[in-house]
């Protein structure tokens, strides 16, 4: 792109913006204390150490090299602000793109090939480009990994780079976006897992600040009443949330009057259920009269505005609980009002009432909101919850938006219920409609019906390449013991079909012709489908028949099968054969599992390269595997190297392992008090609070001990925990 058309390129200049520019970016706005009128609006910036890892990232894109890196953390940990500050390194000439309009997803796909040269793509909260439409977050994704190849800039070309993605995610998104699926299971985020994992940089962003943040943020405090603020009241290490106003909200929420809580919940039941950020008004408010109970005789005839009001309204600077989403300039008009949930009311709502089921009037009400997208989501969890005819109304609903997968997925639940003819006919309508998914559901369907051999289909149940017509093809066949005339059928109905070969593979296996089963096996591997000599080889071994299972394992690790090499490995190891063991890790490794890279991991930790273990536990850590770290944790807590095992503890308490907990135990089951008092309490400042009574129990232990640190826990006489917040 050159420099006379730069001008009109996506996104605003870097050098355009000014602190107050961050609210509209999402940054929250900080608490307020005395004496802060005349301050900066942002708070003094105190550096942690993710913020070094987000800046060499951030210098290598100004480089010239285009880059995308994800900071993960909960919710008000910091994420954004330490985007914002990473971001204003780059030198002048750079730009920012924030895809919202119309909607986020939208405004990328729409926008994304006009970027210019040397311009950041802003993704806050990424799960909404990535996960929350599964059809066009794939695009997303793709689109991102081709932006990011694109290297540097090369207008001859048609390149764009470089480019900076920045994006952030809850830890619980990244699993799910991350995590591989079961083998035979569909891979529904390998587009984002690949983007996120191999394209992308993982930095974590803890919960809470360490000790030595502590210690900046008290010499920043200096400066800002703010930081002072948040040093003298913030509980355990938790100073961005403090910040961010996280306990004015959960004290306002616990404290509401019940119209107030009412909608709040029924806020926080849709945002845990699936619905968009964007939350109908008039929803929420049919809804929320099914969470008052003798209080809904008793309220005045303008409590729902009221309610509202105590939800909107701010507090020390803080937006409140509920606050109004208005349309800007240029956007359509919305049906009616909409409202967001305030981020860390939200994970408070998934956490504290995951195990509820809300009541009956949330299922009726969600009937008002108006995005197929959201319909289709609630109905799948009211199916989930048994609430089956408000999941038909659901259903109903999203495919008249346009959802045709919500056909299949109501022809599902019919069939769950008994209601075959019904199933059968939905399904039909979602597959006449184009949904493939439906087609393979039918066939699965049709072979139920047929007597219930659906053991051999069971590939084609779950590939969303599969063909109906060929697993009633070979149903057909199957009573005539007509070899030649099922492969017949099988080849007519799918010339390309590596799943019909899987399929035939197992027919003859269990037919009692296992070297036929191996020919077909051959063919589907050599088409790509190397899934069935694992699929061969279970079925040996459950038929009793361990010799031709493993001769079936070692063709699928030849054939470079992730968990065939994993398993070999193991057998290498047995053996006392290392080298073959890390050949085969290495393998599976680059084959995409991430329990290799942890299996390589302990072999080099035991080989006494400690520098390439802890390098390959964070690759584990950093793909969804923070198990590894722990095990070196374990591994140099057994080596006498209790520092050592402390900090990879914390790297994997920071992925999301409770691994502070696990290091304190093993060290009080040896007697080490003062180490695994130590170490609880690096897990209480990370947030465990189950661990001050841990502390308890040990200090009751250790009477020595317990006298001189009561009032250091704020336990009891007895040695009781009694927490102080």
């Amino acid at each position: 792109m050159d420099s006379g058309t730069q001008a009109d390129a996506p996104g605003v200049l870097l050098t355009s913006l000014t602190d107050r520019s961050a609210f509209g970016f999402e940054i929250h706005r900080a608490v307020q204390a005395p004496g802060t009128e005349k301050l900066p609006d942002l708070p003094a910036y105190v550096e942690r150490p993710h913020d070094r890892e987000l800046a060499a990232v951030v210098d290598r894109a100004a480089s010239g090299d285009s880059a995308l890196v994800t900071l993960v953390g909960s919710s008000s940990t910091g994420k954004t602000r330490a985007c914002w500050e990473a971001v204003r390194r780059l030198p002048t000439g750079w730009r920012l793109w924030h895809p919202v309009y119309p909607t986020s997803p939208d405004g990328f796909l729409d926008t994304v090939h006009a970027l210019a040269p040397r311009t950041v793509v802003w993704l806050n909260e990424a799960q909404l480009y990535l996960l929350d439409r599964p059809t066009d977050a794939e695009r997303i994704a793709a689109a991102l990994r081709l932006l990011v190849a694109d290297g540097r800039p090369d207008t001859a070309a048609g390149r764009h780079g470089p480019v900076l993605v920045v994006a952030t995610l809850w830890p619980e998104y990244w699993r799910i976006l991350t995590t591989r699926p079961e083998p035979g299971a569909r891979d529904t985020y390998a587009q984002q897992r690949t983007l996120l994992t191999d394209t992308g940089l993982r930095v974590s962003v803890p919960d809470a600040f360490s000790a030595e943040d502590l210690e900046n943020l008290r010499t920043s405090a200096r400066r800002d009443p703010r930081l002072a603020l948040a040093a003298q009241r913030a509980t355990r290490g938790k100073v961005t949330q403090f910040l961010a106003g996280a306990p004015q909200l959960l004290t306002r929420y616990h404290d509401a009057a019940p119209p107030m809580r009412a909608l709040i919940n029924a806020a926080m039941d849709a945002r845990r259920l699936g619905h968009s950020t964007a939350l109908p008004l008039a929803f929420l408010a049919d809804a929320a009269e099914g969470y008052l109970d003798d209080e809904f005789d008793a309220l005045t005839d303008d409590w729902l505005e009221r309610a509202l009001a105590d939800c909107a309204a701010s507090s020390h600077g803080i937006p409140g609980p509920l606050t109004r989403i208005r349309p800007r300039r240029g956007e359509p008009a919305q049906a009616g009002p909409v409202y967001r949930l305030a981020d860390y009311l939200e994970q408070h709502g998934r956490a504290e009432r995951r195990y509820v089921c809300p009541p009956a009037s949330f299922w009726e009400a969600a009937q008002l909101t108006p995005a197929a997208g959201d319909l289709l989501a609630l109905a799948g969890e009211a199916d989930a919850r048994a609430r089956f005819r408000q999941a038909a109304s659901l259903y109903r609903l999203a495919a008249a938006g346009g959802r045709v997968d919500a056909l299949t997925d109501w022809g599902l639940m019919l069939w769950n219920i008994g209601d075959r003819e019904s199933a059968e006919r939905l399904c039909r309508q979602a597959a006449d409609a184009g949904d493939t998914n439906a087609r393979t559901h039918l066939g699965w369907m049709r072979g139920e019906a047929d007597d219930g051999r659906t053991a051999r289909s069971s590939r084609i149940a779950h590939d969303p390449e599969g063909s109906d017509t060929l697993h009633v093809l070979t149903l057909m066949q199957d009573d005539a013991d007509d070899w030649d005339g099922i492969e017949h059928q099988c080849e007519t109905a799918d010339t390309e079909g590596s799943g019909t070969l899987w399929d035939l593979a197992i027919m003859r296996e269990e037919a009692g012709d296992p070297q036929g089963a191996e020919v077909l096996a051959r063919q589907a591997a050599d088409a790509g489908d190397t899934d069935v000599y694992m699929g061969l080889a279970i079925v040996r071994e459950t038929n009793r028949d361990p010799d031709g299972a493993e001769r079936l394992y070692e063709m699928a690790a030849e054939a470079g099968d992730s968990i065939a090499l994993r398993r070999a490995a193991m057998k290498y190891r047995d053996a006392d054969d290392r080298a073959g063991a890390e050949r085969m890790y290495r393998r599976a490794a680059d084959a995409g599992s991430v329990d290799a890279l942890w299996g390589l991991a302990v072999l080099r930790e035991e080989a006494g390269d400690h520098v390439d273990a802890e390098r390959l536990a964070r690759q584990a850590a950093d793909a969804g595997g923070p198990e590894a770290l722990w095990s070196l944790a374990v591994a140099r807590e057994e080596a006498g190297d209790p520092h050592g095992a402390e900090r990879l503890a914390r790297l994997a308490a920071d992925a999301g392992y409770d691994a502070l907990a696990g290091l304190a135990e093993i060290r009080k089951e040896v007697g080490e008090w003062s180490g695994a008092e130590r170490v609880y309490r690096q897990a209480l400042d990370a947030g465990a609070t189950d661990a001050l009574q841990s502390i308890a129990e040990l200090l009751r232990t250790d009477s020595e001990g317990l006298s001189s640190q009561i009032l250091r826990y704020g336990l009891d006489a007895d040695g009781n925990a009694s927490p102080p917040w």
